[in-house]
C-alpha cells in the first residue's frame, strides 16, 4: 500500500475520532442542540405564518356549496389579496358565523349598500334578478322568500350554492358577515388529486 493511501486512512481515523470525542464533549452537545432547536422554532414559525396569513389547505366539510364544492374535499385557500380588496360578488370565501369558532366556506352576492331579497325563488340586488347560471342552475327554485335586507358597511351576504341546503345570511343569527370575519378566497380544489380543479 502506498505511503499516500496509508496517510489518507490515519488521517480519516484521526478525523473520526476527533469528531468522537467533540461529540462527547458537554459544550459541544450544548451548542448543536440549541441550534437544532432554534432552527427548529425557525422553521415552525414559518409553517404558522405561511397557514395564517398567506395560504391554507381547507377540508370541505357538507353538502351546502354543492355541486361546486363536494363534501371532503380540500380547498386551497389564500388570504393576500384581502389585505389589498374587498370581497367581491361571486368570490368564493371562507368566514366565521357570529359566535362560531368554525369556519364556513360561501359565496359572496351581496356588497355593502346592497339589497338582498328572494321573491318566487329567485335572488334579487337592488331590485334585478341576480345572475349566477355559472355556479346555480336551478333558477325560481329557492324554497324560501325573503325580504329585503340591507347589507351593511364593511359586510358581505354570503349563500351556499347549494341553496336549499344551506344555513347562510338568509338564517336568523347570521346575516351579513363583517370583512373581519372573512378570513381567505378558496380558488383551487387541492384534493383528491383526480377533482384538482379551479373554482
Amino acid at each position: 500500500m502506498s505511503n499516500s493511501a496509508v496517510n489518507k486512512r490515519r488521517l480519516k481515523a484521526l478525523k473520526n475520532a476527533a469528531e468522537a470525542l467533540h461529540e462527547k464533549d458537554p459544550v459541544y452537545k450544548r451548542d448543536s442542540d440549541r441550534r437544532f432547536i432554534v432552527s427548529l422554532i425557525i422553521v415552525i414559525t414559518l409553517a404558522l405564518s405561511i397557514r395564517l396569513f398567506i395560504t391554507e389547505p381547507t377540508l370541505v366539510d357538507g353538502e351546502s356549496m354543492y355541486p361546486t364544492l363536494l363534501n371532503g374535499e380540500r380547498m386551497l385557500v389564500e388570504k393576500v389579496s384581502l389585505w389589498f380588496s374587498e370581497p367581491q360578488r361571486g368570490d368564493i370565501v371562507i368566514c366565521y358565523y357570529p359566535g362560531y369558532t368554525v369556519s364556513c366556506v360561501k359565496r359572496v352576492i351581496g356588497l355593502p349598500g346592497e339589497t338582498v331579497s328572494i321573491e318566487n325563488g329567485i335572488i334579487y340586488i337592488n331590485g334585478k334578478e341576480l345572475e349566477e347560471s355559472a355556479y346555480w342552475k336551478y333558477r325560481g327554485e329557492i324554497d324560501l322568500d325573503m325580504g329585503e335586507v340591507v347589507v351593511p358597511e364593511n359586510s358581505a351576504f354570503v349563500v351556499g350554492d347549494n341553496r336549499n341546503n344551506s344555513k347562510d345570511s338568509r338564517a336568523w343569527g347570521v346575516g351579513a358577515i363583517p370583512y373581519e370575519r372573512i378570513t381567505g378566497r378558496a380558488h383551487f380544489v387541492i384534493w383528491p388529486l383526480y377533482a384538482a380543479r379551479s373554482i
